[in-house]
């Protein structure tokens, strides 16, 4: 069956939009058109939603978001730096409620660009524990999509409770251009 010869009712409906109770601000982020200048350490996209750059860095560039699209990024730090990511906080039901955690995105960019997921867990002691996801995120110029997800039961070292999480895509610490037009987040 094809969806010329399908019924209305056999049609597959519009994707879903990406569930609030994962990330509360992703669905209006993504839904809005913003555009801003990058600040040297942190620079607040929505609620929830932020870029975060090692202040060694000195981040400048600018950022874009299509209504429909997730984010475009031009980046182009005048210092010299170890990290810089995109972080989306995280509501969760208790992890050991789930099987699985994991994220679909769709990325492109004039030259290639890898990057890495995490979830990372706030400690009681203020701290943090990061959790990486198995698979490099790499971009390119033909739009790709990714998929990963963590199998919770195989990861002894995530922390079953935590004051927060977040999901961090780490990004390249040198001046680089990326279009990350698709971001969803997905726990069973």
């Amino acid at each position: 069956m094809t969806a010329e010869t399908a019924t209305p009712s056999q049609v597959p409906g519009p994707a879903q939009p990406p569930s609030p109770a994962l990330c509360p601000g992703l669905a209006g982020f993504a839904a809005d058109r913003r555009e801003g200048d990058l600040t040297p350490a942190r620079t607040d996209l929505a609620p929830g939603i932020f870029l975060n750059a090692d202040p060694a860095l000195q981040m400048a560039g600018r950022y874009s978001s299509a209504a429909g699209a997730f984010l475009d990024l031009h980046t182009a730090p005048a210092g010299q730096g170890s990290w810089f990511g995109l972080h989306l906080a995280l509501e969760l039901p208790p992890l050991q409620d789930l099987a699985y955690l994991g994220f679909a995105c769709r990325t492109a960019a004039p030259e290639p660009q890898i990057l890495r997921a995490c979830l990372r867990s706030g400690l009681e002691d203020g701290g943090f524990s990061d959790c990486f996801f198995d698979r490099h995120i790499l971009a390119s110029e033909r739009a790709h999509s990714h998929l990963d997800a963590l199998y919770l039961d195989s990861q002894p070292e995530l922390p079953l409770s935590a004051p927060w999480r977040e999901l961090v895509l780490f990004l390249p610490s040198q001046g680089f251009d990326l279009s990350l037009m698709h971001l969803h987040l997905f726990a069973v």
